[in-house]
């Protein structure tokens, strides 16, 4: 599955991390401060083991698993909070 395409098309993807299902509205993909390549999303069902869903969580590429595109699309996300420019990617390759 291509992040990219899935931010552009806003579509939901589904994945698993740390161990857990994820459901997640994708806005933002690129690098972040720390050097990672990264996922900004809002989680929208599934599980976290920090935050109460509906929420804003920062996704490491290297820990996602068997990502796939739900079928589902959004026009606007679940939580508000989402700001262009995310100041936590130092190059952003692609925004919602």
């Amino acid at each position: 599955m291509e992040l990219t395409s899935a931010i552009e098309s806003r579509s939901e993807i589904s994945f698993i991390y740390d161990g857990l299902r994820r459901v997640v509205q994708p806005a933002t993909l690129g690098v972040t401060t720390t050097g990672n390549t990264a996922l900004r999303g809002c989680l929208i069902d599934g599980s976290s083991k920090r935050n109460t869903i509906p929420c804003w969580e920062l996704y490491s590429i290297s820990k996602i698993v068997s990502a796939t595109e739900t079928g589902a699309h959004f026009s606007d996300f679940a939580l508000p909070g989402y700001t262009r420019g995310d100041s936590g990617f130092v190059q952003i390759v692609a925004e919602h």
